[in-house]
């Protein structure tokens, strides 16, 4: 991954093409300028000439158009990096909605955040800057380095030596600063990622007595970056000491030079003097590359892992469509959950997968997937709501499960996973997540999981406020709200995972009871280490006993929807 990257974007090319255009024009007002004041410096000088109104004009012109250019330039390099790194933020937003907390669940949340708060941070120099000054800077070498050559070719050839020893100036310190940025980037990202543990782990740190060890790590993260942040600074100033330096020695050599020639009488004063006036011009756009060169650095690690979220492989989807509410048969020849978000390929040893699985599950079956922590119960869950891929075959009504639209699919089954999710919102906003029901559909819903009792006894009942600064229930009542809204989603395929693990025994019966009720008809799956519940069917899964695939690809907690 690199910042070429970066430059996949159908509006860059015509953008910088203007932008040369621009450039092109900034410099034709400077020639005509630069070259008419030494004309008229040197009738002065000789001839005792006052100059003529037609010179005036030139000059002003040439002023004029030199300005002209600037403004275009910067107003056309603003409107590229707005409008490209909206493209890219967009990209990114898409990218991570379309992979999903569930192939997202092995990278941190906190790198997910400084991904998309530093996309515009970091981007919109680099192509607000960096890039229209790297064309500015080729074009005005290009076009200076033309016109001296024509003035004074003596001069044209300090410039030729001088210009190409300043780039290698500019490529060997950009070289030290890439790296010190790279360290930056990655001490800032795990400051950003301990603050968030620690805000999110906070009372579990008060109970424990560790909040004093925590702080001191957060204290160590922060000393880090701050080091990191000094070197990045420090590099940039050299950076910026060495430019200045070339470009000073650069247009010293071309002064005496021409000073030398003139003293000499060897050249004529008003070609040299243009020449001497267009060296700042050479030497200013290189000077200024190298100062927004850090945008560039900047912008590489997030150019870096942005592309790496966008070449990320989706679950596969088919074109197959699967609509209404018929309960379908589904089969599993030899399926094992992929243990490592991935797309399976072949080749993959034999510990990267769980126990192949084959089942039969007719209409309306109750099914339990039993197995010890990391055998890829959750995982195999998630590969039925194509989350994720699988190993062997899964048939829905003898379709394969890849050829299955994904949206289509996704609605006939609900997932409620071990701890689900509220929202902030109230009792209605969180049944209504999944399917715009009347009132009476959800007091049924609530009667149906045991649940409606509590709801009543509320103050505000179904406008009771939940979640986040609201009415907080227990386990048990958790579980039966996201059993609750699968019921109203009105999916013919329910998968639960570790609905009962954190609950008690006695409140674990009940939950089991209302399951077996409340489900009737559906296709049920449930996932458990603990013994099967009456009226269910046992299927067993066996941890890997070899390699890294000892843990699942997917956190029991993720909820790929926030709806159960």
């Amino acid at each position: 991954m690199s910042l070429r990257d970066l430059h996949r974007t159908p509006r860059l090319r015509p953008a910088l093409a203007r932008s040369a255009v621009y450039s092109a024009a900034q410099l034709g007002g400077t020639l005509l300028a630069w070259i008419t004041a030494a004309h008229i410096v040197a009738a002065a000088l000789f001839q005792h000439a006052t100059p003529t109104p037609r010179q005036l004009a030139a000059v002003a012109a040439g002023l004029l158009l030199r300005a002209a250019g600037l403004a275009l330039r910067d107003h056309g390099a603003a409107r590229l990096a707005a409008h490209t790194v909206r493209e890219w933020r967009d990209a990114g937003t898409l990218a991570a909605l379309q992979l999903g907390p569930v192939l997202l669940s092995d990278d941190r949340a906190s790198d997910l955040e400084r991904l998309t708060g530093d996309t515009a941070s970091r981007l919109t120099p680099y192509y607000a800057r960096y890039l229209p000054q790297a064309v500015h800077a080729a074009v005005a070498a290009t076009a200076v380095l033309a016109a001296v050559t024509v003035l004074d070719p003596a001069s044209a050839a300090v410039l030729a030596v001088t210009g190409p020893l300043t780039v290698v100036f500019l490529a060997l310190v950009g070289l030290a600063a890439q790296a010190q940025t790279e360290r930056q980037w990655l001490a800032h990202t795990r400051l950003s990622a301990r603050l968030v543990t620690l805000v999110r782990a906070l009372p579990t740190l008060h109970a424990f007595g560790q909040v004093g060890t925590y702080r001191d790590l957060l204290r160590a993260s922060a000393d880090a970056q701050r080091v990191t942040t000094l070197r990045v600074l420090k590099v940039a100033f050299l950076s910026g000491f060495v430019m200045d330096f070339a470009a000073t020695l650069g247009t010293a050599l071309a002064a005496v030079w021409i000073g030398v020639r003139l003293f000499e009488g060897h050249a004529a004063l008003a070609p040299t003097l243009a020449a001497l006036m267009l060296v700042p011009e050479f030497f200013g756009p290189l000077r200024q590359l190298g100062t927004d060169r850090h945008a560039a650095l900047d912008a590489e690690p997030v150019a870096a892992r942005l592309t790496a979220l966008l070449a990320r492989p989706l679950a596969p989807s088919g074109s197959v469509r699967t609509e209404g509410a018929a309960v379908p048969h589904l089969r599993l020849l030899g399926a094992s959950p992929a243990l490592h978000v991935g797309t399976p390929e072949a080749g993959h040893p034999d510990d990267r997968r769980g126990t192949p699985l084959t089942l039969d599950l007719p209409p309306g079956t109750h099914a339990a997937l039993l197995g010890p922590s990391g055998s890829g119960k959750t995982t195999l869950l998630h590969a039925l709501r194509k989350h994720l891929p699988h190993f062997g075959q899964i048939l829905v009504d003898g379709e394969a499960l890849d050829t299955l639209d994904s949206a289509g699919w996704q609605a006939r089954v609900a997932l409620v996973p071990q701890h689900p999710r509220l929202v902030s919102g109230s009792v209605r906003d969180n049944l209504r997540l999944l399917a715009d029901a009347d009132d009476a559909a959800l007091w049924r819903a609530l009667d149906a999981v045991d649940l409606g009792t509590v709801v009543r006894a509320m103050p505000a009942g179904l406008d009771t406020p939940l979640g986040e600064g609201g009415q907080v229930l227990s386990g048990g009542e958790t579980a039966r709200l996201a059993l609750a809204r699968a019921l109203l989603s009105g999916a013919p395929v329910v998968l639960l995972d570790e609905v009962t693990a954190h609950l008690d025994a006695h409140t674990e019966k009940g939950v089991h009871a209302l399951l077996h009720r409340a489900l009737a008809g559906r296709t049920v799956i449930l996932a458990t280490h603990r013994a099967v519940p009456p009226g269910f069917t046992a299927a067993h899964l066996t941890r890997p006993a070899h390699g890294p695939a000892g843990r699942p690809a997917v956190r029991p907690d993720t909820d790929p929807d926030v709806a159960a």
